[in-house]
């Protein structure tokens, strides 16, 4: 804990972070983006756990498994896909889970990639999508 509080350079004090791991203090929407900011993961990872995530197309928003993306077979599409992502990851510091939430630009990025690459098999990036299977979506509460 006191690690923890150095390496957020005091902005979560250890105690604090002890309530929160035990339950015991309430923790407000701020100190949760701060300490997801500390860990680099995204509010997707605490609010969405991986067993409340479904396999889904592609036609609303870009989530993906990156467990199941990297144990796809080697191929240029998914070399192209990982390179990107992890540059997104670097240049925006963004959290190192399991999961990655792309926006429509980056879909857009990605379609004219895998359009415009002679390395590429599949050119249509949505369609090689489907076929992969690592597209989430949060379930719905019914």
């Amino acid at each position: 804990m006191a690690d923890f509080e150095s390496h957020s350079a005091g902005r979560v004090s250890a105690v604090a972070m002890g309530s929160y791991e035990r339950g015991t203090r309430s923790l407000s929407i701020t100190k949760l983006v701060t300490i997801c900011d500390i860990f680099q993961i995204s509010l997707v990872q605490v609010l969405a756990p991986a067993q409340e995530l479904t396999a889904t197309d592609v036609s609303g928003r870009h989530i993906y498994d990156l467990r199941a993306l990297q144990g796809l077979p080697p191929t240029a599409e998914k070399t192209y896909l990982l390179a990107y992502i992890h540059q997104l990851i670097r240049e925006r510091c963004d959290w190192r889970g399991a999961v990655v939430s792309l926006r429509a630009t980056d879909v857009e990025n990605l379609e004219l990639i895998f359009a415009a690459s002679q390395e590429i098999e599949n050119h249509n990036y949505q369609a090689w999508l489907v076929k992969q299977g690592i597209s989430l979506q949060k379930r719905l509460e019914r």
